[in-house]
């Protein structure tokens, strides 16, 4: 057997039958290959054992678990208790003690090279923003010379390259997606920008990775109460953010800081960092001095610690970006603290120019070359509707809102985001949005409860209510396409059909 096997046994702990080849490890039965070696684990529904059988079906060579109810009889599938415990042991290159699985993945993949030269991670969570702020930071390290990673929604992204969707569905990857991902781009960068979800969070996926230099929560909205079930729940999950490393930078919004009381076993308040653009004396002060569709200009104050004395220095930047609307620069401004060290990048003395940046497809997008303005968004929940609509008003006359609400998702939240979108516009028209085992109807009648329908516009086919949307819209108004972004589906009565706001809004427009 191979010095990499022996390696691999020594840390799990077991010996593995003669012969064994292994090809990958994978916790998901999708990722299974001819000598794949598969980890039964807790899952969110259920643990992983129970895909055991199906695992060693599609050609695994090894099953791992820890599922101390689960018996099998079969040689080639091993119960270990302590799997999620640190792996203490003689070829660990950890510059500190990892679980055994992380240690495990680090050899497979790396054959424990990764862990002399980890990247240095900046992470994002927030209920509204972290794509957008995690893909920005992306970009800002590609033009300041860094090789860079995005990991997200969108999929994965090494500096300008395509976007790679193939490695996981969900926002967040979990650790074997994580150690995948790190393979296939042979860690070729050293900066990951990474969006960290509420169920990511809670289900500890990012737990034993420690490489975290910043981790920043953008803003906490009502949200995902399907699966947080109460509002406490949903923003003690969106906290455990700073649990990810106690060595980062740690930055919130200053609107957080009366719940920071509740987190002080979690993060000493003094060590955090907090952004604002209402308070002058924030760690981190930002103020819009221009704002238009085609630029943003604004200043950017900070609080820096002067290294000679116990005393913080003002350091003042101006910076011009062609995006829009305003709480965009919120998301840039959390995304340039996390880089840290700004006067070691840009200049006090002039105006610094970042309209190299882009936000990603279906973010505040102002479709181009088109004769009317339509904007498409992924608001999906009340505080997005909130800060996007609010903010989109102050360019137009009026505001033509087309947007649907998930099915098998928080309904509370229904009634909620068309309130708010009566509140801004002068017509709503309330569509389809991925219903899947829910009837339009139900969830309209849901919508409609405690609103007035003076402006409500009810057609069910999304590609029709776009086309209406369409033709209520003078030169100076706006059609704002919310809920779907970049998708290109529909999920519905069990289906997924292909789906795509954009081309429906090129077709109009050709």
């Amino acid at each position: 057997m191979n010095e990499l096997n022996h390696c691999l046994e020594e840390i799990l702990g077991i010996n593995f039958p003669e012969g064994i080849k292994i090809s990958n490890a994978t916790n998901s039965t999708d990722k299974v290959k001819e000598d794949s070696i598969f980890f039964g684990l807790p899952g969110a529904n259920c643990h992983g054992s129970k895909y055991i059988n199906k695992a060693l079906d599609l050609g695994a060579s090894i099953a791992i678990h820890n599922d101390i109810n689960y018996k099998s009889t079969k040689d080639n599938v091993y119960f270990i208790e302590d799997l999620e415990t640190p792996y203490v042991g003689r070829i660990s290159l950890c510059k500190s003690q990892r679980n055994k699985i992380f240690e495990f993945l680090d050899f497979i993949y790396g054959e424990g090279n990764k862990a002399l030269y980890p990247p240095k991670i900046h992470a994002f969570t927030g209920t509204n923003g972290k794509t957008s702020t995690a893909y920005l930071c992306h970009q800002l390290f590609n033009h300041l010379g860094y090789d860079s990673l995005y990991i997200g929604t969108l999929g994965v992204q090494q500096n300008d390259a395509m976007i790679n969707k193939s490695f996981t569905s969900k926002t967040t990857p979990d650790i074997f997606e994580y150690f995948e991902i790190l393979n296939f781009y042979k860690n070729n960068f050293s900066q990951i920008c990474i969006e960290v979800s509420s169920h990511a969070l809670e289900q500890n996926r990012l737990k034993y990775i420690q490489e975290f230099v910043a981790t920043s929560i953008l803003n906490i909205e009502k949200d995902h109460l399907d699966y947080h079930k109460t509002e406490k729940a949903y923003q003690d999950a969106k906290f455990k953010i700073f649990n990810l490393s106690s060595e980062s930078i740690k930055i919130i919004d200053e609107d957080l800081k009366g719940s920071m009381e509740s987190y002080k076993s979690i993060v000493d308040i003094n060590d955090v960092t907090f952004i604002s653009n209402k308070n002058r004396f924030s760690d981190i002060y930002y103020e819009i001095i221009e704002s238009s569709i085609e630029k943003t200009t604004f200043l950017l104050t900070l609080k820096v610690n002067d290294k000679k004395t116990t005393k913080k220095n003002i350091k003042r930047f101006k910076f011009a970006c062609n995006l829009f609307p305003d709480f965009n620069i919120h998301n840039l401004v959390f995304a340039l603290s996390s880089i840290g060290n700004l006067e070691e990048y840009f200049d006090e003395n002039i105006v610094n120019d970042l309209s190299f940046l882009d936000l990603p497809k279906g973010r505040s997008e102002l479709i181009s070359n088109i004769s009317s303005n339509v904007v498409i968004d992924y608001a999906h929940n009340p505080g997005a509707f909130n800060f996007f609509l609010s903010s989109l008003e102050k360019y137009f006359e009026n505001l033509v809102v087309v947007f649907g609400c998930g099915g098998n998702r928080d309904k509370s939240k229904r009634s909620e985001m068309l309130k708010i979108a009566i509140k801004h516009a002068s017509k709503v028209i309330f569509t389809s949005d991925n219903s899947r085992d829910e009837g339009f109807d139900d969830i309209y009648q849901d919508a409609i409860e405690n609103n007035t329908l003076e402006k409500v516009i009810p057609i069910r086919d999304r590609e029709k209510a776009i086309i209406h949307g369409s033709t209520l819209i003078g030169e100076n108004d706006c059609l704002a396409i919310l809920g779907k972004g970049h998708e290109e589906i529909q999920e519905e009565n069990g289906n997924i059909l292909f789906f795509s706001d954009h081309e429906v809004v090129n077709e109009i427009y050709k």
